[in-house]
């Protein structure tokens, strides 16, 4: 049988699930058993207090009877009035009397009535004797000097009674209650001692205290808590509650009737034994645990069963006792799928994206459509246009691998756009079959394209788009409308997208033969001072023919085309035009003796100038300008420095900056450029590999992150980030 690792994980989690509801379960049946019991243990306090306080409230009554019988007494009243000695020890005789009938035993209450004037020299009445306060105060009470003194000032301050606890020579205690009786002549104090194991059972298990406002004056001899923290608490606890806590002990008050007594009963909770803990959660628990392991065995086995059915065509009986993992296993067959569907998919896209492609390049060839093959991605007759798209190759950069990205990423965009069928013409040309009824259309069409494909500012893109026409048939006149449309793009360096209707006129003029493809070759070979250029210039006249095929329109305006590359020469050159021209000549003059017989060969003689200019002073010049754009590129590859601003700055012009540096450096000034910035792009890396992105490509001169990253992946081969990872792994 397959012992399969997941069903091993299956039960154990069933195991721990069945043992966290049963841990669970146990600990809220023990909580609520906890809590019964404690409930039923306060109650039991409860009902103690109570008793204890009703049998206490009962003596204190009786006590308070019997002292009240004694001071409301005609014999007490007269013994207070006693104005000689006769009088007096009579009224003693009397009181003493009354005080021994009223402090005997009653209802198991032990208590003691004695009696004396408010005074320091008079005897004290007990219910056997006569004795002098001091023998009383020390030898019955047991006070000291210190306690005597207290006990008149509490009482010559007008308070009518006190309570504290004496300590008797038997170990015994007793509260020793102090009543002063105001009668016509004399106060009298009143003592009534009260044993304790008479008023409070002795034998309870908890802890008692009795307390007035002024503190606690008796309590449990063997109390853990003291008096003075207890007492505290007690001051601070809700006055409205008759129960508070006081560290871990449960506190209970309780008041008595006609006195400001209170009795405090303080107790623990209960402790669990351990008979309570085998009966109500061990036995239980073994039992549930054994029926959590037999119920989760069942369901694993139930829910494992389709997984064992699915394993079982994977095995032998050979191998059949191995650990498996059998997620692994079907992990890997599912991705297995899921690549080959993946692939398939693939596959099929592109091949269905390359017939598209090749549709498209045979309708705008016109190559006859076999419709076998193309079948599924046929478009009917509709009305359509051409959009031909062209990076312009800069002649002093060198070729860019980007522009292949960006063709891609529109080849892309148009996949998503029904109205757009896309065709590769060449490395820079490609092409746009759009569905429209206006050619505003299709501008707008293209306007988005080129917004949602984000071609870098350093790149210099034309669209020429043909007027719509009806049919599939019509789409290569379409194209080769766009293609003528494109032939004039130098003359409209301002604009992106081209037209018919922006050139119409430009084609129905009468023209000559001068193409900007030519006026550049003529102007890069007479600034690098290449002898070259008056071939060029001798190749554009024959072409030309001399003036012959043209008419003096043409030929006048291709006199002014040349005498215009002269002085763009000129300015390149940043020099005077006096220089090469005759004396009190100028463009102008010259540009006036256009139908001169020798204006041809004086432009010749011109350009020869000029080039013999160039070879004497460009060496030095060259150097010098070349050192100080590295230089400036060093110091400020952070900033937005682009070749028509280094130029400016050079103080030459942008065509003539970019073939002194490449001539110096061997390489163009962008790629340079990019280059060095991925270079210090690097050194930075290599001191922080956390630095953001943003942050770094910003730091060495890329505004964009996507231009960054794609311009370090280029120079690198690897992104910034998989860059940084390298550098942690060194």
């Amino acid at each position: 049988m397959v012992r399969g690792k997941y069903k091993k994980k299956l039960n154990t989690v069933f195991l721990l699930v069945f043992t966290l509801i049963i841990v669970s379960f146990m600990s809220i049946f023990m909580k609520i058993v906890m809590d019964q019991r404690s409930k039923e243990y306060e109650t039991t306090i409860i009902n103690t207090i109570k008793t204890t306080l009703n049998n206490s409230q009962i003596k204190l009554e009786v006590i308070n009877s019997a002292l009240d019988l004694v001071m409301e007494s005609d014999e007490a009243k007269n013994w207070s009035e006693s104005d000689n000695n006769e009088m007096f020890y009579l009224g003693l005789l009397k009181v003493q009397q009354k005080i021994r009938k009223s402090s005997s035993k009653v209802n198991n209450v032990n208590f003691q009535i004695s009696a004396t004037f408010l005074d320091e020299d008079s005897l004290v009445i007990t219910p056997v004797s006569s004795e002098a306060k001091d023998y009383y105060f020390k030898k019955n009470l047991g006070l000291t000097t210190e306690k005597i003194e207290g006990i008149y000032d509490h009482f010559e301050n007008k308070s009518s009674y006190m309570a504290f606890t004496i300590n008797n020579r038997d170990g015994s205690s007793q509260i020793c209650y102090i009543t002063k009786k105001a009668y016509r002549k004399r106060d009298v104090l009143y003592f009534t001692t009260i044993n304790y194991d008479s008023f409070v059972e002795e034998n309870l298990e908890q802890d008692w205290y009795l307390c007035n406002n002024n503190g606690i004056f008796a309590m449990k001899e063997d109390a853990n808590v003291p008096a003075n923290e207890i007492f505290e608490a007690f001051q601070n606890s809700d006055l409205a509650s008759n129960k508070f806590i006081y560290k871990d002990y449960n506190v209970f008050k309780q008041s008595f009737y006609n006195i400001d007594w209170i009795l405090l009963y303080s107790y623990k909770d209960k402790n669990i034994d351990t008979a309570m803990i085998f009966v109500y959660f061990l036995i239980p628990f073994i039992l549930l645990t054994f029926l959590s392991i037999f119920l989760s065995r069942i369901i694993t086995n139930k829910l494992y069963r389709p997984i064992k059915e699915v394993l079982d065509d994977f095995f032998s009986d050979d191998n059949y006792q191995k650990d498996v993992d059998e997620f692994k296993i079907l992990k890997q067959n599912s991705n297995m799928i899921k690549t080959l569907n993946q692939q398939l998919k693939l596959a099929i896209s592109e091949r269905n994206n390359l017939i598209v492609q090749r549709l498209n390049r045979d309708l705008l060839f016109g190559i006859n459509i076999n419709k076998s093959i193309y079948k599924d991605h046929l478009i009917g007759d509709d009305n359509y246009c051409v959009a031909v798209l062209e990076f312009l190759n800069n002649p002093y950069e060198d070729v860019d691998d980007n522009i292949f990205l960006y063709k891609n990423e529109i080849l892309a965009y148009t996949q998503d756009i029904n109205k757009l069928r896309y065709a590769n013409i060449n490395y820079y040309t490609c092409a746009i079959i759009i569905q429209c009824d206006k050619v505003k259309e299709a501008i707008t069409m293209i306007h988005t394209l080129l917004e949602n494909v984000e071609i870098d500012y350093d790149y210099d893109i034309r669209v020429a788009i043909s007027n719509v026409a009806y049919g599939t048939k019509k789409i290569k006149e379409c194209f080769e409308e766009s293609k003528k449309i494109l032939e004039y793009k130098f003359l409209y360096n301002q604009r992106t997208i081209l037209t018919m209707k922006q050139i119409k006129e430009d084609l129905d003029r009468n023209s000559y033969y001068y193409p900007l493809v030519i006026e550049n070759k003529l102007i890069h070979s007479v600034l690098n001072g290449d002898i070259k250029a008056v071939e060029i210039f001798n190749d554009l006249i024959n072409e030309n023919s001399a003036g012959d095929k043209l008419s003096p329109k043409a030929f006048k305006n291709l006199i002014f085309a040349i005498i215009g590359t002269i002085s763009r020469i000129v300015q390149e050159l940043k020099t005077d035009s006096h220089k090469f021209l005759e004396e009190n000549d100028d463009f102008s003059t010259l540009s006036d003796q256009w139908n001169r017989k020798d204006i041809i060969p004086k432009l010749r003689k011109i350009l020869e100038d000029i080039l013999l200019y160039v070879n004497n002073n460009k060496k030095d010049s060259e150097n010098s300008i070349a050192e100080e754009m590295l230089t400036y590129i060093h110091e400020h590859y952070w900033e937005d420095i682009m070749l028509v601003d280094m130029a400016k700055k050079m103080n030459v012009s942008e065509k003539y900056c970019g073939i002194l540096f490449k001539k110096a450096v061997g390489d163009n000034y962008k790629n340079y450029l990019n280059n060095y910035r991925i270079e210090k792009a690097k050194e930075i890396m290599y001191s922080n590999t956390k630095i953001k992105v943003s942050t770094l490509g910003k730091q060495v001169g890329f505004n964009s992150s996507n231009t960054f990253i794609r311009v370090f992946t280029k120079y690198t081969g690897m992104t910034p980030k998989a860059f940084a990872e390298q550098i942690k792994h060194l």
